[in-house]
């Protein structure tokens, strides 16, 4: 029966999803049900903390199927469940199934009129059609989890040459900095820390700000930085920051992200960066400093970079805080 060998194929598909077998463990020893540790993720070797090692280079979005690189299957029953419970199967055996019931109900049209002049072909119609129903969503159902399972990467956005200079280390606003620190040590931990994140994200610029007075001041700087030199030292008269004031006095302590900066009004303020920078990250390092990323492509931060970010601006907020 069409129809039982779809149910067949959806309780079957259901049955190898459920099992975990050795053949999904990757190379560095983690499953599915015990993913690796944040620790792990961020200082993995070969990764560099968040490189662009396994970052896509292309501006076109991609879906392919996913799986284990190295199997490391230790038998048949491994290896045939693997390959069953897998992206790539679900969307074979899901399109079989709907393929089947289609077929099914295509061959069997004139029998469904002929039902019509039975005294019970109501009945009979009406059972015939919650089984083709049940078939088709348990044939979804596989297809949908096959679906969800692919690798797809979005795509990027176009990158932009930011308008301004590329520094050649870090610049840094000592009078800022005595007011915010003591610490003779603050100008080689800023200095690393600035350099780290622009190497391992893909922030082009950095930006340490600092707020005392009731204003914000940039304390450092690198990356590329506006060709006016004044921009790197303090804001404009009179301009506000209400994006910055979020996090005056440790109001905010999670990240803001603003994925498309230039589609906001509020990137007025952020006069620090390149004019036409595409994103930018502001990640919380103390009560009274923020560390502001900003990138030449729009969208282009991946959770992994916001962690590592988050990870750097953490540890030099000690020295301020």
């Amino acid at each position: 029966n069409p129809k039982r060998l779809a149910l067949l194929l959806c309780a079957l598909s259901q049955v190898t999803s459920a099992f975990q077998p050795a053949a999904y463990r990757s190379i560095s020893g983690h499953s599915r049900r015990n993913p690796p540790s944040c620790q792990a993720i961020l200082f993995a070797s070969g990764s560099d903390g968040g490189g662009d090692g396994d970052r896509p280079t292309t501006g076109k979005g991609t879906a392919r199927l996913s799986g284990p690189k190295e199997t490391g299957a230790t038998g048949v029953v491994d290896s045939v469940l693997t390959l069953l419970s897998s992206d790539g199967a679900s969307i074979v055996l899901g399109l079989l199934g709907i393929s089947i019931c289609l077929f099914n109900r295509l061959i069997h049209i004139d029998d469904y009129d002929a039902l019509t002049s039975v005294a019970d072909g109501a009945d009979a119609l009406g059972r015939q059609a919650r089984a083709d129903l049940l078939a088709v969503f348990a044939s979804g159902a596989i297809l949908l989890n096959g679906v969800s399972k692919l690798d797809v990467t979005s795509a990027l956005a176009e990158s932009v040459v930011l308008d301004g200079i590329e520094l050649d280390r870090t610049a840094i606003n000592w009078e800022a900095l005595k007011d915010m620190s003591d610490n003779d040590s603050g100008q080689a931990e800023i200095e690393w820390a600035l350099e780290s994140v622009l190497d391992a994200t893909p922030a082009k610029t950095a930006v340490l700000m600092a707020n005392a007075d009731a204003s914000w001041k940039p304390v450092a700087v690198s990356g590329i930085a506006p060709a006016d030199e004044s921009l790197r030292r303090a804001l404009p008269e009179g301009r506000t920051t209400p994006i910055l004031d979020r996090f005056r006095g440790g109001g905010s302590t999670k990240e803001s992200y603003l994925p498309t900066l230039q589609a906001l009004p509020g990137r007025v303020e952020f006069t620090y960066l390149p004019p036409n920078t595409q994103e930018a990250l502001i990640l919380p390092m103390s009560s009274s400093s923020v560390l502001v990323l900003g990138s030449d492509t729009a969208k282009s931060f991946t959770p992994k970079d916001v962690a590592w970010a988050q990870v750097i601006a953490s540890r030099v907020g000690q020295l301020f805080s």
